[in-house]
């Protein structure tokens, strides 16, 4: 099955960047700074002709290759970025940033050049960690993004207590996401397989992405033990697709953190709590695996030198077992040169990857 050829992936595969940029900032009224920027890039990629292994027609391995190999495998892209962000300081607490920026993004040489559909050479592609199968097109466009951001930055007139939010929306043409591929008939699957890995193309849609960002700290209290204080973040991030109607993949669920500092003269501890909501809004054409909500305790305590410093800590001090939402599939579970390969157990498909348990940690750092 896996001769008598070289299985060529991505053959000479090239990508040559070639990029200016300029950044401008002034101060044009006594509350108002502005900074504007600008970035081009001309971005070529290529790739040769390739081969399969053999001619056997149940890999498909000499149509998908005739196929590619007869496409135009050269592309320019003339990519554009800019950005404009303006700062109006309301009084000397509080502050309000608009930001605007608009990216492009060409596609990498495993989303353009990769060109099998059989399913043991597509899952080799997979560099997003889903399990699923992967093959390119070489006439993916550059994604291009638009994005529009407010930042409200808010302290205490003594600085003893500080809040600032983030809420953004981004809207993402030509969005290189991903369909579920009949590597038979060689075209779009036309009925979705769920609760299984399946072979995907790469493929550009339109998308958008929405959420906000929070950190905030409040000190507490001075006192013969220390400085207290409190800090603590919020994060809320939702992507669709708006061609399929799907959520993005890899969208990290509503997560929250809040921390308990405390510092004497050279003495630095923390104890810090995590919370991560149930991912549940997941990516349909990849089957994209929901995970629970959790929540992690962990502490951290260290000493500061004039030159070095040590710190140690427990991370996961309650040995908490729980799945990465960003994780991915866990694809230890059977055979691995296969897609849907079964166990006595069933189907590998459905397992997470587990975080990291009760773990000890130790540093020491020496500055010079």
């Amino acid at each position: 099955m896996m001769g008598p050829n070289e299985f060529q992936n991505i053959n000479n595969g090239e990508r040559e960047r070639i990029g200016v940029y300029g950044e401008w900032g002034k101060q044009i009224a006594p509350k108002w700074t502005t900074q504007l920027g600008a970035r081009y890039e001309s971005v070529r990629t290529s790739a040769d002709e390739v081969n399969g292994y053999n001619s056997m027609m149940m890999t498909y391995q000499d149509r998908d290759s005739a196929i590619f190999n007869a496409s135009d495998r050269s592309t320019t892209d003339n990519n554009i970025d800019a950005t404009a962000i303006a700062r109006y300081d309301i009084d000397t607490q509080r502050s309000i940033e608009i930001g605007a920026a608009h990216k492009e993004r060409t596609p990498s040489l495993y989303e353009r050049y990769t060109w099998s559909t059989w399913g043991m050479a597509s899952i080799m592609n997979n560099t997003v960690g889903d399990g699923n199968g992967y093959f390119g097109d070489p006439d993916l466009s550059p994604e291009k993004s638009n994005t529009l951001s407010l930042t409200f930055d808010w302290r205490g007139a003594d600085d003893s207590w500080g809040i600032k939010a983030t809420p953004y929306y981004s809207h993402i043409d030509d969005y290189v996401d991903a369909i579920q591929w009949d590597s038979a008939i060689n075209t779009a699957a036309t009925t979705q397989t769920a609760n299984q890995y399946n072979v995907m193309r790469y493929t550009n849609q339109d998308a958008r992405i929405y959420g906000i960002d929070i950190t905030a700290d409040r000190d507490l209290t001075s006192n013969a033990w220390g400085d207290w204080g409190l800090t603590g973040s919020l994060s809320y991030t939702n992507g669709k697709n708006k061609d399929t109607g799907s959520h993005l993949y890899n969208i990290m669920p509503l997560n929250a953190s809040i921390a308990l500092n405390h510092e004497n003269n050279n003495w630095r501890n923390q104890v810090e709590v995590v919370a991560v909501a149930a991912k549940n809004k997941v990516s349909t054409p990849r089957n994209e695996i929901k995970t629970a909500g959790y929540g992690l305790l962990n502490l951290s305590s260290g000493y500061q030198w004039d030159a070095i410093s040590v710190e140690a800590g427990i991370d996961n001090v309650l040995d908490k077992n729980y799945a990465l939402p960003l994780g991915g599939a866990y694809m230890g579970q059977g055979r691995t040169m296969g897609i849907n390969n079964e166990l006595t157990t069933g189907s590998n498909w459905g397992t997470a990857v587990p975080g990291v348990g009760r773990s000890f940690y130790m540093g020491i750092n020496y500055k010079f």
